[in-house]
């Protein structure tokens, strides 16, 4: 599962009574509050583990080194370390 953070679209403002340097603050205020949500969503998501198959691990070649993945075919996380794929089993880690 995949999670998306709605990003903001703009601040619209009904008065034109603000002055140039607060609209461009807004503006810059709503970048800021994009990149924000952008690095959260990427962190949650990162924290996930994405499930694959025995053969399709195998294929994987640009994952990087800690990276979780779970295997659905043998039901085991497997990692990336030191540019190895390795299995993770319950002995391993009461």
């Amino acid at each position: 599962m995949t999670l998306f953070l709605t990003r903001v679209d703009a601040a619209p403002l009904s008065n034109t009574d603000f002055s140039f340097e607060f609209m461009q603050w807004l503006s810059v205020l709503v970048d800021q509050m994009n990149e924000v949500l952008a690095t959260v969503q990427d962190n949650l998501n990162f924290n996930t583990a994405q499930s694959y198959t025995s053969v399709e691990i195998a294929a994987l070649s640009d994952v990087p080194d800690g990276a979780i993945l779970y295997d659905s075919t043998l039901n085991v996380y497997v990692g990336k370390e030191n540019g190895t794929l390795r299995t993770f089993t319950t002995a391993a880690y009461p």
